[in-house]
């Protein structure tokens, strides 16, 4: 049938005229879409972009319900027949009230309650007590701290594993003490060493280096008068000669004091002893060499020692040993028990 041909029978002259009266028993062909079209889906909405036309179902009906989307290039008649066999999916409801707390989970950890003698892989097969743990299963590789990696054969409910040794730690010999750590693992890897790279290009030779001759010096009195200490710092002096050494060159020394003292009447175990070693030439203490003593009693010999690093810029620098006591002429340092010794570092 054309709709150019004007003298079809029971057409109603012609059906696809939009200027034609429409009734109920002779309606146009645009009449009756436009009839079905809105009684099916409502008021349908047509955009136009670039020539393309685009329709906007109501109800949402381009993109489907909430619970039940409507699948990308689905056609309307597959989605409804889709949402008759699967049913639809009702809204989600608010959310409820949150749930008790679960247990404690267990640590992935156990450690051993008894010694065992360290297996090998000639008799790798081993019997361990540890407390329970449900993270360590049939089947799975452990490290035990110690020992070396295993595979359990068996994981009893008591906390006895049976296993087999997949790798010895280095070393692991003889017994192994109870409280050793037992962590799940992987198979131990195998630590691969490269071959040796090329060697590099011999570097340029150094600045040769100065020459040096270490210098050294001692202090030792053979005679000489026991030194009072005083309240004060004051250089130690044993009348014959002073405990000090002379740093001949400029340069970085190591400096020693061992030094005895002795408790004279009236000292008290309060009584603090102080010694300490100074650069009179640069009049400057040197630093960390201060030294202290407590808890003297009467005709008790004690010993303090200094080792402190100097360095000095200039020849010739005079180190002193000077000391003070919390109560004068209660303690003294012995002369002949006392020494004095450096060395030139560089």
């Amino acid at each position: 049938m054309s709709c150019n041909n004007t003298n079809l029978s029971g057409c109603c002259g012609n059906p696809c005229g939009i200027t034609q009266t429409n009734t109920a028993a002779c309606e146009s062909l645009p009449s009756q879409i436009e009839n079905f079209t809105l009684q099916f889906f409502g008021e349908v909405f047509k955009t136009e972009v670039n020539g393309v036309v685009t329709w906007s179902l109501p109800c949402n009906l381009d993109v489907g319900l909430p619970n039940n989307p409507r699948g990308e290039n689905e056609g309307l008649a597959c989605y409804f027949l889709r949402l008759f066999g699967d049913g639809i999916i009702g809204l989600t409801g608010p959310q409820g009230p949150a749930g008790n707390n679960g247990l404690n989970g267990n640590n992935a950890y156990t450690v051993t309650l008894a010694s065992f003698t360290q297996p090998t892989l000639a008799a790798p097969h081993i019997q361990v007590s540890t407390p329970f743990n449900p993270a360590i299963i049939t089947g799975m590789y452990v490290f035990i701290a110690s020992s070396g990696w295993y595979l359990v054969d068996q994981a009893d409910p008591s906390g006895t594993l049976f296993l087999t040794l997949a790798r010895a730690l280095t070393g692991a010999t003889g017994t192994i003490s109870a409280g050793k750590l037992v962590v799940p693992s992987g198979f131990p890897g195998n630590s691969v060493t490269g071959p040796q790279g090329i060697q590099g290009p011999v570097g340029p030779q150094g600045t040769p280096g100065a020459s040096f001759t270490a210098t050294n010096g001692f202090y030792f009195a053979i005679i000489g008068t026991d030194y009072n200490l005083q309240v004060t710092y004051a250089a130690v002096n044993f009348v014959n000669s002073s405990p000090a050494v002379l740093l001949p060159d400029a340069g970085t020394y190591s400096v020693s004091v061992v030094a005895t003292i002795l408790g004279l009447a009236g000292v008290a175990t309060t009584d603090i002893i102080k010694l300490k070693l100074r650069n009179v030439t640069d009049s400057a203490d040197l630093a960390g060499s201060e030294m202290k003593l407590s808890n003297v009693v009467v005709d008790q010999l004690g010993q303090i020692v200094i080792t402190v690093g100097v360095t000095t810029s200039s020849p010739n620098n005079t180190v002193v040993l000077y000391g003070e006591c919390t109560t004068s002429d209660k303690v003294a340092v012995v002369a002949l028990n006392t020494t004095v010794a450096f060395v030139r570092l560089s």
